[in-house]
């Protein structure tokens, strides 16, 4: 099974020009260790959220040259805010990917096990009449993420991960500075 870190080295290569919004956490540390970017928002001290920021971004850019807008959770993320998905479902949000990273814990904050570890995250996704992709490994994702980007959405990528956490500082810049930013590269 694949890293988180994997994966997410998987996505950078094909997210130079596409608004990518990352959850809180591990999860934002380690994209942001890839190399900072302005189109990248990290939603620090958010967790749940990001779904449903992507799909109002996504919604905004419906008439814009951006192919996708992603958004990147986990999966004890995704299970505290249900309602994304049936936002997504109803509102069909073309340009909406969301990348479920399932690891069916809570790894920013020591490992529980979150409801993944008895729910099936890509059955509930279908159950609000999305597209979802299943993965277990890196060519598998790198093929999702290939495919999602060429086709209208909303598509949920639901990539099973292992525990592995890598060790990255924390982000400190003040969220209004990094809305600030992603923002000002929206608006080009």
């Amino acid at each position: 099974m694949m890293s988180r870190l994997d994966a997410l080295k998987v996505l950078f290569k094909y997210t130079e020009n596409i608004p990518v919004i990352s959850s809180c956490g591990n999860t934002s540390r380690e994209w942001a260790s890839l190399g900072r970017r302005d189109n990248h928002l990290y939603m620090v001290d958010t967790m749940g959220l990001t779904p449903s920021v992507a799909i109002g971004v996504s919604l905004a850019l419906e008439n814009k040259e951006f192919k996708k807008c992603i958004a990147i959770e986990g999966d004890g993320g995704v299970l505290m805010n249900p309602n994304a998905f049936a936002s997504a479902g109803y509102l069909r949000p073309k340009k909406w990917l969301l990348i479920v990273f399932d690891n069916e814990c809570f790894a920013s904050t020591g490992g529980q096990c979150s409801l993944a570890s008895r729910l099936d995250i890509g059955k509930v996704a279908q159950g609000y009449n999305l597209e979802v992709i299943q993965v277990e490994t890196a060519d598998a994702f790198e093929h999702a993420v290939q495919t999602s980007i060429e086709k209208d959405g909303p598509i949920v990528i639901h990539a099973k991960i292992n525990q592995e956490n890598q060790k990255n500082p924390f982000i400190n810049d003040d969220p209004a500075v990094l809305a600030y930013k992603f923002s000002c590269f929206l608006s080009q």
